[in-house]
């Protein structure tokens, strides 16, 4: 496995996290695990969005706050942490109507509406190597700064 630099790698996958708009987020509680599309913003190196406190991710996320997310081709893996009510989170507010106004002006003003921030404990990645001619794995772990991709034998 070929090691690379950490902060450099890190500020690419961020770039490809700040663009994304949706992401499939899974949370699970009692041996039931769950997925759904959400709409998603992402500021100070965090990926936050809005849902119902009566809704099932809520309850599970509550139980269980390991969650993991897919965008495009990555898969991050991550803790989630209940911010609030979503009237009471200014920053959240302010970068999410940019992105997505219509459920803003939908959902954010509700009484159950909360917000959601996940903090990536890793993240995986597919990229192709132009060199080799191959695609490898890129994998990103936050808690040791650790950043190696790993060339995938099986495909030829």
């Amino acid at each position: 496995m070929e090691q690379l630099d950490f902060n450099i790698e890190l500020e690419k996958v961020y770039k490809k996290i700040g663009k994304s708009k949706f992401a499939v987020l899974a949370t699970s509680a009692q041996n039931k695990p769950t997925a759904r599309t959400m709409s998603i913003v992402f500021f100070d190196n965090k990926i936050y969005f809005q849902t119902s406190n009566e809704y099932v991710k809520y309850k599970q996320i509550s139980e269980n706050n390991n969650v993991a997310l897919c965008i495009g081709n990555m898969q991050i893996e991550g803790n989630a942490n209940i911010k609030g009510k979503t009237i009471e989170q200014n920053k959240f507010i302010e970068i999410y109507k940019k992105s997505h106004n219509s459920s803003y002006k939908k959902y954010s003003k509700l009484d159950e509406s909360i917000v959601i921030e996940v903090e990536p404990k890793k993240i995986t990645l597919w990229e192709y190597d132009i060199i080799k001619g191959k695609p490898f794995r890129l994998f990103l772990e936050m808690d040791t700064k650790n950043v190696f991709k790993k060339m995938e034998p099986y495909i030829k």
